[in-house]
C-alpha cells in the first residue's frame, strides 16, 4: 500500500525557492525589457495569479480539443423558429461563393479579434513599449484562460444541443449547396465557436482598457479600443450568418457566454487550493497541490511571504 505524507514547500527571503512557470516568463520579459519587478506582496498575488490562469487554460484547451476530436455530433435539435428563419431568409448569402467568402471573412476577422489582447495589449504595448511585464503576464494568462473555457463550453454544449446549422436545409435540396454538405460539424450550430470566442476577445480587450489601464486613463482613448474589440466581434457574427453557418440565435448565445466569461474573473477549479491572508504588515499565501511519486502520494503546501 503506498504511503500517505504530507510535504510543506516554504520560501521566502534568504530561502531557495522552487521555479515557478510564471517567474519563468517574468525573467524572460524581464531579459528582454529591462523591467524591474513590482515589491513583493505585489509580486507575489500576480505570481499566483498568473499560475493558476495559465493552469487554467490549458485545462479548458484540453477539455475543449478532447470532446472536438473524441466525439462524433449526432442530430438532437432539428426545429427552427420564426424569428431564426426570417434573419435566415435577409442575412444568408444566395449563392455558394457568396457564403464561402463570408465563411472566410468570419475566420479572418476572428483571427484579428483573438490576436489583438495578447499581440497589442499584453506584447505590444505592455511589454515592448512600457516594459511591464507582470501586466503582459496578467492579459496573457486572462487570455489563455478566458478563450480556452469559451472553447469547452462551446464544445460542450454543441455536443450535447445537436443543432442541425442552416446550411443543411439548403443541402436537403441541393448537395452542392454548399462544399461540405456531409462534413462532421453539420450538427454543430449550437452555439456559435467564432462568435462567443470574438466576444470574449472583445471583453478582454475592453478589460484591458478600462480596468488595467494599458491604453491610459482618457475615458474617449478607452472607448475607441473598447469599440473596435466589439466591431470585430459583431462583424465576425455577422458573417457566420452570411455563411449560412448559424442560426441568430447561435451568434446571440455566443455574444453573451463570450463577453461574460472575458469580462469577469471566472473562477476555476485550481482557485480552491488557494489561500491568501495578511499578518500584520505581511502578505502570506499559498496553494494546496496533490502529488504522487513512485514512494507515495500526499499533498504539497507552497507557502509564500
Amino acid at each position: 500500500m503506498a504511503s500517505i505524507g504530507l510535504a510543506i514547500g516554504l520560501a521566502s527571503a534568504g530561502h531557495a525557492e522552487p521555479a515557478d512557470p510564471a517567474d519563468s516568463a517574468r525573467a524572460f520579459c524581464a531579459k528582454w525589457s529591462g523591467f524591474a519587478a513590482p515589491p513583493g506582496d505585489e509580486r507575489l498575488g500576480r505570481t499566483l495569479l498568473e499560475r493558476s490562469n495559465l493552469a487554467h487554460g490549458l485545462l479548458w484547451l484540453g477539455v475543449g480539443g478532447t470532446i472536438s476530436l473524441a466525439t462524433d455530433t449526432s442530430e438532437h435539435w432539428s426545429d427552427t423558429n420564426g424569428f431564426d428563419r426570417g434573419i435566415r431568409n435577409d442575412l444568408a448569402a444566395s449563392s455558394r461563393s457568396g457564403r464561402s467568402d463570408a465563411s472566410t471573412a468570419s475566420d479572418v476577422l476572428l483571427a484579428a479579434s483573438v490576436a489583438a489582447p495578447l499581440l497589442i495589449d499584453a506584447g505590444a504595448k505592455s511589454w515592448l513599449s512600457e516594459r511591464d511585464c507582470d501586466r503582459a503576464l496578467e492579459i496573457a494568462s486572462d487570455w489563455t484562460e478566458s478563450l480556452g473555457l469559451v472553447l469547452a463550453i462551446g464544445q460542450a454544449t454543441k455536443l450535447i444541443a445537436g443543432r442541425a446549422r442552416p446550411y443543411t436545409l439548403g443541402c436537403d435540396r441541393d448537395n452542392d449547396y454548399v462544399s461540405h454538405c456531409g462534413g462532421s460539424t453539420r450538427f454543430e450550430s449550437f452555439f456559435s465557436g467564432h462568435a462567443s470566442l470574438s466576444a470574449a476577445a472583445a471583453a478582454l480587450t475592453c478589460k484591458d482598457a478600462f480596468r488595467r489601464g494599458v491604453w491610459g486613463d482618457r475615458v474617449a482613448v478607452q472607448a475607441a479600443v473598447c469599440g473596435l474589440g466589439a466591431g470585430l466581434a459583431v462583424g465576425t457574427g455577422l458573417m457566420r450568418s452570411v455563411a449560412d453557418k448559424h442560426w441568430m440565435t447561435d451568434v446571440f448565445t455566443g455574444w453573451a457566454v463570450g463577453a461574460l466569461i472575458g469580462w469577469f474573473d471566472v473562477p476555476g477549479p485550481l482557485d480552491l487550493l488557494h489561500f491568501r491572508y495578511r499578518a500584520g504588515s505581511h502578505v502570506v499565501a499559498g496553494m494546496w497541490a496533490p502529488y504522487a511519486t513512485t514512494d507515495g502520494a500526499g499533498v504539497t503546501v507552497n507557502v509564500r511571504w
